[in-house]
């Protein structure tokens, strides 16, 4: 009786795991067609016209570390910030590998860097530039994401008129912090 409860209650078990895995698969699957959807929306097209984006996405997600979903996120990010089909697929892995340098997520980094490369006034296919300025500067600096992004909200407007982005990040020894001007008056 005791083998045979064995055998019930390891059948179960194997059954209970190969559930998960199916559940796990088709919400895997499910993410990856809603981000697709929603980058296809955003871009303008059909899902059968960014079938290269979404070659990226599995390229990426089989050997980054990331998910296609997620690099689909960050792909959707890009396009949020007008980037075109083709400078999103030479902007994927720059900025992929900035969110892997900082440990930002790779939204938050592709929303950083295309925001900073369009405040200075650069081309997409100046993005490998700007993220490794990027980087250097976090690595040489106690600067991370959130004050970088929040300097060149105020920063890069102003600056892409007279100073290179490479010049603001290496200015000084100390992290670039920019203080919005205050509504109140002295």
């Amino acid at each position: 009786a005791l083998g045979s409860l064995q055998g019930i209650l390891s059948s179960v078990g194997i059954a209970f795991g190969l559930g998960t895995i199916v559940q796990g698969a088709t919400k895997s699957i499910i993410g990856f067609e809603q981000a697709n959807a929603t980058l296809s929306a955003v871009l303008g097209k059909t899902s059968a016209e960014t079938q290269d984006l979404q070659k990226i996405q599995r390229e990426l997600g089989r050997t980054s570390g990331y998910t296609a979903t997620q690099v689909g996120e960050l792909q959707i990010e890009l396009a949020r910030l007008g980037f075109t089909e083709n400078e999103i697929k030479g902007a994927t892995e720059s900025v992929l590998l900035l969110a892997k340098a900082t440990g930002s997520d790779l939204g938050r980094a592709s929303e950083v860097a295309g925001a900073t490369l369009r405040g200075f006034g650069l081309n997409a296919n100046e993005i490998g530039r700007v993220v490794d300025v990027m980087a250097k500067s976090f690595d040489m600096s106690a600067l991370g994401m959130e004050n970088f992004a929040e300097s060149m909200k105020y920063v890069a407007p102003v600056a892409s008129f007279v100073i290179s982005i490479g010049d603001i990040a290496s200015a000084g020894d100390s992290p670039v912090h920019v203080t919005p001007p205050s509504s109140e008056y002295s």
